[in-house]
């Protein structure tokens, strides 16, 4: 008589485990790349929202020979919109608030609710740039210039997008081309 062998067809354990770290390494991956995305996302709106207004302020200095003080300053009292935590929710754009004359009469809107707060101030040939280090989220651009020989306009968005209190900066001027960016 012949015996006959079965064998048992399927995984064994350390196989099994080695699929399970796999499958978690990609998860891991996954929701790395979704949150990087979607950050990235949420920083564009800055970035298109600042060129906006630095065009609008180049349109207005052609018409009248000189830029317009939108804020006031670049502080988060004197931010549009205002009444919101930046980041933390969003904000529909042509509301009331500090701020909100000076964009309407710039023809700065956005069609969609916004992330950050965004200020601009503006100031006369032969006086200091306002710096954009202040309450609402510092940044520090090197050679800052003390004043300048022309009419000046400086924008600043920032927004709490981490949710940890450390505020995401961008900011724009008219006496260079760069939009700077500081915790992004």
């Amino acid at each position: 008589m012949r015996t006959q062998r079965t064998t048992q067809a399927g995984f064994t354990l350390v196989e099994l485990m080695a699929v399970v770290v796999i499958v978690g390494v990609l998860a891991t991956l996954a929701v790395f790349g979704v949150r990087k995305y979607i950050a990235s996302s949420k920083t564009s709106e800055a970035i298109e929202m600042i060129g906006a207004i630095k065009a609008a302020e180049e349109t207005y200095k052609d018409e009248t020979f000189t830029y317009l003080d939108v804020s006031g300053g670049l502080t988060q009292a004197t931010a549009y919109p205002s009444g919101f935590t930046p980041g933390r929710q969003k904000a529909q754009w042509g509301g009331g608030g500090t701020g909100s004359t000076g964009f309407k009469q710039l023809g700065v809107t956005s069609a969609n609710p916004v992330y950050f707060a965004y200020a601009c101030t503006a100031g006369a040939a032969n006086t200091t740039p306002a710096s954009p280090s202040s309450d609402s989220g510092s940044i520090t651009i090197a050679n800052w210039p003390t004043t300048l020989a022309a009419p000046w306009y400086v924008v600043k968005a920032y927004s709490d997008l981490s949710g940890t209190g450390v505020y995401t900066v961008f900011v724009g001027t008219s006496f260079t081309g760069d939009i700077f960016s500081a915790n992004n």
